[in-house]
């Protein structure tokens, strides 16, 4: 018989255990001879027992109060009336196959035994329990109910293989195998796939509309001298990205005169390149461009202050050293190799005179000709080698068999 209690939720099913209990220990229909284990196979009668008729008391302390013995009357096998009749029939009705066999492997006491206890337990079933009961029931699941509210009550876990053993709460079953999936390659070509028909959609109806925040170019004027360089690598994450790169002219700088441009040279040192009169300096030392172009801004205006400082020193007395720099030399093509029109009419005339001359001496025969002498060399006479084979031909064939000697001779 299966449990119903399987199927009640978790605070019903302690409620339904708390009832069944307080029931069992209080029903006035249990007596002492019931709990005599009618379901064992052993003797009645104990080792240390000297009365066979005599067995110790097996009550529970709930129900009897004393440890005295009970006299146990002798079990008698009389014919069974209607209502024992009854008991077996709704026992068997209830019974699956497999019981229907226990059953008829029990001896006969044990039969009884079953059926009068299912009697009992479909009696106490049925029974409606008094105001009393409903009371201790009402207040137990009160009780349960102030200790496991509704919203807090633990539901069972469906671990899965996977998440065997986890104590993580959130990790659930796992997720069903089904044959109808494609391949972990063939779901990398489709993402792809996806990716580029997420970029061609950009490029479609996106990238248009970029034409509406595009600004006319305007060259920068001699109020902003300096020219800041960035780089990017298209929205990748790259440690050279941070880098910002400025350069200035220093005679470009508004309101400096020049003994302070010569100081703004000396003070930027290294950084100055006299060939292309232009000062370069970079930062990388902050993780954002904007923090390392402030971090530019701050020290030229730092140096342009310094320059600007009437009580520091000019120094007028420390020369230009630009031994930093190595000046690279700059070839030029000579002027004396550049095509003149004189120059191309006077190489025309001497290539025309050389090609004269070489066609006087073909004439002349100065000039073997190599193609010419080949075909003479490799030349044949055909008429003296198709001479004999045409003689040969028109010799007639004999009429009779022939021997293989003579075929062989007339074969060539």
């Amino acid at each position: 018989m299966s449990n119903p209690l399987k199927q009640l939720c978790y605070r019903c099913s302690h409620r339904a255990h708390l009832q069944t209990k307080r029931r069992s220990l209080k029903s006035p229909q249990w007596h002492p001879h019931e709990l005599l284990r009618p379901f064992s196979a052993t003797s009645l009668r104990l080792a240390n027992d000297e009365d066979p008729q005599s067995l110790p008391s097996r009550a529970s302390p709930a129900l009897s109060s004393s440890n005295a013995r009970e006299t146990v009357r002798p079990i008698t096998y009389a014919k069974p009336s209607a209502p024992m009749r009854e008991e077996t029939r709704r026992l068997l009705a209830v019974l699956t196959p497999e019981g229907h066999a226990e059953y008829d492997a029990l001896p006969p006491r044990l039969r009884r035994a079953a059926e009068q206890e299912y009697a009992l337990q479909e009696r106490e079933d049925s029974r409606e329990p008094s105001s009393a009961e409903k009371e201790e029931d009402d207040r137990a699941a009160a009780e349960f109910d102030k200790l496991f509210p509704a919203d807090q009550v633990p539901k069972p876990r469906n671990d899965g293989f996977f998440a065997m053993g986890e104590e993580n709460e959130d990790v659930g079953p796992d997720d069903e195998v089904e044959d109808d999936d494609i391949s972990t390659k063939a779901h990398g070509e489709l993402e792809q796939h996806r990716e580029m028909r997420e970029y061609a959609r950009l490029g479609a109806w996106e990238m248009p509309l970029l034409a509406n925040l595009a600004r006319p170019f305007e060259p920068p004027t001699a109020a902003r001298p300096l020219r800041f360089r960035y780089t990017t690598y298209l929205g990748e994450q790259h440690p050279a990205a941070r880098k910002v790169v400025v350069e200035f002219t220093p005679s470009d700088i508004p309101g400096l005169t020049e003994q302070q441009t010569a100081k703004l040279i000396k003070l930027c040192g290294p950084r100055y390149n006299p060939s292309t009169e232009i000062v370069r300096m970079s930062a990388e030392n902050f993780e954002t461009q904007a923090q390392n172009k402030r971090y530019l801004g701050d020290t030229i205006a730092s140096l342009i202050a310094e320059t600007k400082d009437p009580s520091a020193d000019t120094f007028e007395d420390v020369p230009f050293d630009f031994r930093h720099h190595k000046s690279k030399p700059k070839l030029k093509f000579p002027e004396e190799w550049l095509l003149t029109e004189e120059r191309k009419v006077e190489l025309e005339a001497k290539r025309r005179t050389r090609e004269n001359k070489e066609a006087q001496r073909v004439v002349a025969g100065q000039i073997a000709d190599g193609i010419r002498a080949i075909e003479e060399g490799r030349r044949i006479k055909v008429e003296s080698v198709e001479a004999p084979i045409m003689a040969q031909a028109r010799i007639p064939i004999p009429k009779g068999k022939m021997g293989k000697g003579s075929m062989v001779k007339q074969t060539f």
